[in-house]
């Protein structure tokens, strides 16, 4: 059975590449590596609402950033209110 050409090279550059990189926020193609969470706020979310004065569901995708920002400390790329889970559900890059 043939091998396939440079695979050897290929694994040698990802081994490399892992050890001297604990974590990369990029892909072997250079794509940015994004991570999705969920912010439950259980009671949180009355004083949420109270001080944003607005439903959870009527908050603005910037709203929702902020929050996920003071509560979680993460820099969020996106953030939506998912009404099923009762939670905001956000994405960000790997550090």
């Amino acid at each position: 059975m043939k091998g396939i050409s440079g695979e050897d090279e290929h694994w040698e550059y990802l081994r490399e590449k892992m050890e001297n990189s604990k974590i990369s926020k990029y892909d072997d193609w250079g794509e940015v590596i994004y991570k999705k969470e969920n912010l439950f706020l259980y009671e949180e979310a009355e004083k949420v609402e109270k001080e944003w004065g607005y439903p959870m569901e009527e908050l603005y995708e910037g709203d929702l950033i902020e929050i996920v920002e003071k509560y979680k400390g993460v820099e969020a790329d996106s953030a939506k209110w998912n009404k099923e889970k009762e939670c905001i559900e956000y994405r960000y890059e790997v550090a």
